[in-house]
């Protein structure tokens, strides 16, 4: 909810992947020099920047260790998901039980 409510461009970058830059619009020739950028590559790469930084910030050091190796936020979240909630198979079995129990 908190990213959501951050910006909900930066939930979407997290929850489906980053913003690719425009494919009409010639990249920069050094990735690194912002100066290169047009407002509208700079605006997807401030969200993808957003996006990292919000989990990143987010996150214990154990959990950290866990995510700071992905190369997207979607990796990050798809492993702490994993890692918390388990699997779709682990969530079935979960949700079964539960429902036998009552």
């Amino acid at each position: 909810m908190y990213a959501k409510s951050y910006d909900v461009k930066v939930w979407s970058v997290i929850k489906k992947g980053n913003y690719p830059l425009l494919a009409s619009v010639q990249p920069p020739v050094d990735p690194e020099d912002i100066d290169e950028y047009t407002d509208e590559q700079m605006a997807v790469v401030q969200v993808n920047a957003k996006a990292r930084n919000l989990l990143y910030n987010t996150v214990s050091g154990g959990e950290y260790e866990k995510i700071s190796s992905c190369d997207t936020t979607k990796k990050m979240w798809d492993k702490l998901e994993v890692t918390y909630e388990g699997t779709s198979k682990v969530k079935e079995t979960h949700i079964n039980m539960l429902v036998h129990d009552c």
